[in-house]
């Protein structure tokens, strides 16, 4: 046992060190740092951006479509081979040239409406692709907010395990004056000699969970090495009173302004005007169209007229309209508008999903505060009860009323109840950090 615990403060002094040269060079960074970084280099974020840049396109395209259209078309031709020559009744060889180009337009004048809702079925399918973006963004944040104050929880838990090594080392020492004056028996000594070597590798387990903590909130950042970071302690506040608002209240706060709600009802508008686009297949189509066209000629042996000569003389001007009634297409117009209704139906269910998901992770929000708050104030009463408790026991150990083993158990109580408040306390920052996020208040700390 002594010589484990020979080890395990070697190691521990060997870690401190390297930690103690690393934070030299270690940067810290601020929850808002932490968040800002990840929303700028997220790789999720960046498609999703992707995602909105297409829609822009999308939309682009649907009021381009309404434009008139216009075409250049050019062919040539080349022919060769037996001709009949009346004249002569006789047939003989002939190779001609022949040079058509044209112009041509045409524009909608009416299509049932089709190309409007084309237009505004792209808006909100851009609106709901940018809602997407900060509904990641803020799963992100969130993220990053709970790794960030598991960091502080770490820590606080780490200076606890020092301070709890610090004492049962000055015990120890204090416990070795009484054995050498015959106060204490050498059992007792080695008792807090044992608790100490325990206490060495609790730190030292402290450390790696905090190494491991920092490690994730890098990862979650996409850091590209997790050596020399590390985070702020900001100053938590005194844990006021638990009274935020009901859960109903936060609801109908956080309805009008999650973007996930806001993403899911661009997506209504959206399929709302897809019918309207599908349906409008249904009416008659009016187009007016225009061009002009030409023409050259040239065969061997015939009169040469120069090409342009030809094009200018050949030119034919035109300009119409055309009017498309549907009558029968294999009843694809009503299964289209039948398959969109049911999009339309899917997207307005899809609406009422998230709005219940929003209302019961509200609810789950609030009750999870509540219960951090009131695990918070037990937890105060109880490190207060043992916190008195251990000094009454070292006390009466110190003058040899009670044992070792009283004297460690009343220790350990008393550390388990400090690591209970420092988890209660967290969570109770956490909870309440996310209520605030419901009512649209940005997480600070």
């Amino acid at each position: 046992m002594i010589r484990k615990a020979f080890f395990a403060i070697a190691a521990l002094g060997l870690f401190a060190a390297g930690v103690n040269a690393q934070e030299q060079s270690t940067e810290q960074w601020s929850l808002e740092q932490c968040i800002n970084y990840a929303h700028e280099n997220n790789i999720t974020i960046k498609r999703q951006q992707l995602n909105v840049e297409y829609r822009q396109n999308q939309l682009k395209q649907s009021k381009y479509d309404m434009l008139p259209d216009l075409n250049a078309d050019l062919s040539a031709r080349l022919s060769y081979g037996l001709s009949w020559d009346p004249v002569k009744k006789d047939n003989y060889d002939q190779t001609s040239h022949n040079v058509t180009p044209s112009l041509s337009s045409r524009a909608s004048l009416f299509e049932g409406l089709s190309k409007k809702k084309a237009v505004q079925k792209e808006k909100y399918n851009l609106l709901s692709a940018e809602e997407d973006i900060k509904k990641v963004e803020n799963d992100i944040m969130l993220s990053i907010t709970r790794q960030y104050l598991q960091i502080l929880f770490d820590k606080e838990l780490l200076n606890v395990a020092k301070e709890q090594h610090e004492v049962s080392k000055l015990q120890m020492e204090r416990t070795k004056k009484l054995v050498d004056a015959g106060s204490q028996a050498m059992g007792s000594f080695l008792e807090i000699k044992s608790q100490a070597a325990k206490e060495a590798l609790n730190v030292t387990q402290q450390e790696n969970n905090l190494g491991i903590s920092i490690l994730n909130l890098a990862q979650l950042l996409d850091l590209e090495s997790p050596i020399g970071f590390d985070v702020q302690s900001p100053t938590i506040p005194e844990m006021g009173e638990f009274t935020p608002d009901l859960p109903r209240s936060i609801y109908a706060t956080a309805v009008e302004i999650m973007p996930e709600i806001k993403s899911s009802e661009y997506g209504v508008e959206s399929k709302e005007n897809e019918l309207m686009e599908v349906k409008g297949s249904y009416y008659p189509k009016l187009y007016l169209s225009g061009g002009w066209n030409s023409g050259a000629y040239y065969s061997e042996g015939g009169e040469d007229n120069k090409l342009f000569t030809q094009l200018k003389d050949n030119r034919q001007y035109y300009m119409g309209l055309t009017l498309s009634i549907p009558i029968f297409n294999k009843f694809r117009v009503r299964t289209g508008v039948q398959n969109t209704q049911i999009s339309l139906n899917d997207a307005r269910f899809k609406l009422e999903a998230d709005k219940l998901t929003l209302r019961k992770e509200i609810q789950q929000a609030y009750a999870d505060a509540l219960a951090s708050y009131k695990k918070y104030l037990a937890s105060e009463e109880a490190v207060d009860s043992y916190k008195e408790s251990f000094r009454y026991t070292e006390k009466k150990f110190n003058v040899g009323l009670v044992n070792s083993v009283d004297y460690n158990v009343a220790k350990t109580d008393f550390t388990r109840a400090q690591s209970d408040l420092l988890q209660a306390k967290y969570e109770y920052v956490l909870r309440t950090k996310i209520l605030d996020f419901y009512r649209g208040i940005p997480i600070q700390l």
